[in-house]
C-alpha cells in the first residue's frame, strides 16, 4: 500500500495501479473485509484512476471502499467521511454537481461536529463545497464558506500552505464569475506565485491556476494575455498528464473558445483538427 502511494506521488501510475490490482484480493481474503490496509488499497486505487483521469474507474473503486465499509464502522468514522468527500470531489470533476454538493452538505454537518469546524478535513469538505456552489452560480454560499476558511487558514498555516492556496484561487474564480475582475487577478497571480514556489511551474495545480487566469483574460477580451496563459497550460499538461486526459482536452477546448471569441476561424479551425488528432478520433 505505502509503495503504491510512493509510486502515484512519483507520477509511476500504471506501477501503482499493477501493485494495486495484484494485491488487493490478497489484502482481503488473508487479513480480512474489516482491516484497515485492504480498504484504503481499494480506495487507493480509485485515487490512481482518477489522477490519471479515468473517472468512471476511480468512481467504482470508491463505491466498493464504501460498500466493504457497510456493516463494521458507523458513518461518522473519518475514514467513511473522507471517502465519501473524495467522492464529491470526483463528481465535481465529471461537473456532476449537484450530486458532489449534496454529499458535500450530507458529510460537512458530519465533520463540523465529530471533528470540529477547523479539522482539515472539514475545511476541504468546505472548501470543496463552495467550488460547487460557485460552478452552481450560488455566489453568497460561496463567499460564506470560502471566508470561514481562510479565516481559518491564515491562523494556523503559513501563507504558501498547499491548504491556502486552493483557497485563494477559489476565491479568485469566485470573484471572477461575480465579474470583480481586479480582485480575481491579484488573488489568482497570487495563487500562481504560491504554487510555483511550492510545486513548480508545471505541477497540475499551478497548471490550473493559470488556466484560471486565462479565462478570466478571455472574458475581459484580453485575448492576447488569455492566449498565452492557455498555450502555456495545454504543454504543460500534455507533458505531465498526456494527450487524452480531461484536463488536456480541456485546455484544447478553451484554445478552441478563445479563437472563435476573438473571431480567428483559421486557428479554430487548426486547434479542431489538433482536437481530434489528440482525442483519436475522426469528425
Amino acid at each position: 500500500n505505502t509503495l503504491g502511494i510512493v509510486y502515484s506521488h512519483l507520477g509511476r501510475y500504471e506501477k501503482a495501479e499493477r501493485l494495486y490490482i495484484e494485491n488487493i484480493p490478497i489484502a482481503l481474503r488473508v487479513l480480512g473485509k474489516k482491516n484497515d490496509i485492504g480498504l484504503f488499497m481499494v480506495s487507493n486505487l480509485g485515487w490512481i484512476y482518477e489522477l490519471q483521469g479515468r473517472y468512471d474507474e476511480a468512481e467504482r473503486q470508491r463505491l466498493e471502499a464504501l460498500r466493504l465499509r457497510e456493516g463494521f464502522w458507523d458513518d461518522d468514522l473519518i475514514w467513511n467521511l473522507n471517502t465519501k468527500r473524495s467522492l464529491a470531489g470526483l463528481y465535481g470533476k465529471q461537473k456532476r454537481y449537484e450530486e458532489a454538493k449534496r454529499l458535500y452538505l450530507e458529510i460537512l454537518p458530519i465533520q463540523r461536529r465529530v471533528l470540529g469546524d477547523e479539522h482539515w478535513l472539514t475545511l476541504w469538505t468546505a472548501n470543496g463545497l463552495a467550488q460547487v456552489h460557485t460552478h452552481l452560480g450560488e455566489y453568497d454560499e460561496a463567499e460564506t464558506l470560502l471566508m470561514e476558511v481562510l479565516d481559518v487558514i491564515k491562523l494556523e498555516r503559513r501563507k504558501d500552505h498547499p491548504d491556502t492556496l486552493q483557497a485563494i484561487n477559489d476565491l479568485g474564480v469566485l470573484r471572477r464569475e461575480q465579474k470583480r475582475y481586479e480582485e480575481a487577478e491579484s488573488l489568482l497571480k497570487q495563487a500562481i506565485e504560491g504554487r510555483q514556489r511550492e510545486l513548480g511551474d508545471d505541477h497540475p495545480y499551478t497548471l490550473l491556476s493559470k488556466n484560471n487566469l486565462a479565462v478570466l483574460y478571455k472574458v475581459q477580451s484580453r485575448y492576447e494575455e488569455a492566449e498565452k496563459y492557455f498555450l502555456n497550460v495545454l504543454n504543460g499538461r500534455r507533458l505531465k498528464l498526456g494527450d487524452t486526459h480531461p484536463d488536456t482536452i480541456e485546455s484544447l477546448n478553451n484554445l478552441i473558445a478563445l479563437y472563435e471569441a476573438w473571431n480567428k476561424p483559421e486557428k479554430v479551425q487548426e486547434w479542431r483538427a489538433k482536437l481530434v488528432q489528440m482525442k483519436g478520433v475522426e469528425e
